[in-house]
């Protein structure tokens, strides 16, 4: 009996043994499962993740955002509004903005659209918005990108210049007075000009070269060109495309004159123009940098670009 007593006694004690072991392993498992590496001291236990970059069109508008719109020369509006022309460009402009994803969704998503079934008045802001997001450029720089624009200020405009990094953190470097945005009212830079010995690129017209012109009574001269002039383009520059119903066609700034003393910009299809009648009318970008214009000696300053008479910005 006393040696049984103490088996049983000593296997008791195995048996609780055992239990603490397995207890502690239990124990030790749940630990490492749950963090292998001790959090450093002050740090949250779910820290959340880094920032995720946006799309380029997605930083746009949050520099926008934050710094201001940019004040541009809007095709819509400069030299002069058209009754209904802003929002004829937005439906015409509406299936090029929709085809092009990211842009599309970027647009839809700031400005609170729906991804389909627009209406003409949502087109509108769509347009609007994608107006604004070519009115300015960024520059790669880093792990984001450098900027530079004028915004409207109070009663005036600055020049704002800073950075932006690609999750949406702007820095200012700059802000300084300005005046207005120059807007172009000139020639695309590959348009011909008609003179007595053919079509010259405008960009290749110096003073002196002789060009057809026109006198007051509407007859064709030859006349040398007594100034030249070009204007820088701003970012997201559009111009008019103009085609006639000969097969004529011109890409000129909406500021330009014709000779008939309208503004391109003014113009629409089925008003008459040099003998003919505009068969489309719409506004494009251009890839150019500057704009271009010529002025010939005599009574009008008029010349031929493209075939189509056209009037001079240079003039007095």
């Amino acid at each position: 009996m006393v040696t049984l007593g103490v088996t049983e006694g000593r296997a008791e004690r195995v048996l609780l043994e055992t239990v603490r072991i397995a207890a502690a392993l239990i124990v030790l498992a749940f630990t490492a499962c749950g963090s292998a590496t001790p959090a450093p001291p002050g740090s949250s236990p779910a820290a959340s993740p880094a920032s995720s970059p946006l799309g380029l069109y997605q930083v746009k508008f949050a520099l926008m955002d934050s710094v201001g719109k940019p004040a541009y020369c809007d095709p819509d509006f400069y030299p002069l509004a058209r009754d209904g022309g802003e929002q004829a460009s937005a439906l015409t402009n509406y299936p090029a903005i929709q085809a092009d994803s990211e842009l599309f969704a970027a647009i839809t998503t700031h400005e609170h659209l729906p991804a389909t079934n627009l209406t003409d008045a949502q087109k509108l802001t769509l347009y609007r918005a994608w107006k604004l997001l070519r009115a300015f450029n960024l520059t790669a720089q880093g792990s984001g990108y450098s900027f530079k624009y004028r915004v409207e200020a109070g009663m005036g405009y600055q020049m704002v210049a800073g950075t932006i990094t690609r999750d949406g953190r702007v820095s200012i470097v700059s802000r300084t007075a300005s005046g207005p945005p120059v807007c172009p009212i000139c020639l695309a830079a590959w348009t011909l000009i008609a003179t007595p010995t053919g079509e010259i690129r405008v960009t290749d017209i110096a003073p002196g070269v002789t060009v057809w012109t026109e006198t007051a009574a509407g007859v064709r001269v030859a006349a040398p060109v007594t100034e030249i002039g070009s204007m820088s383009v701003p970012p997201g520059h559009l111009m008019v495309h103009l085609q006639l119903g000969d097969g004529r066609e011109l890409l000129v700034s909406p500021g330009h004159p014709t000779a008939d003393g309208r503004m391109a910009g003014a113009l629409r299809p089925g008003d008459r123009l040099d003998g003919s009648v505009i068969t489309l009318w719409e506004l494009v970008p251009y890839s150019a940098d500057r704009t271009y214009d010529i002025l010939p000696a005599g009574a009008t300053g008029h010349y031929w670009a493209n075939g189509i008479l056209m009037a001079s910005t240079l003039a007095g």
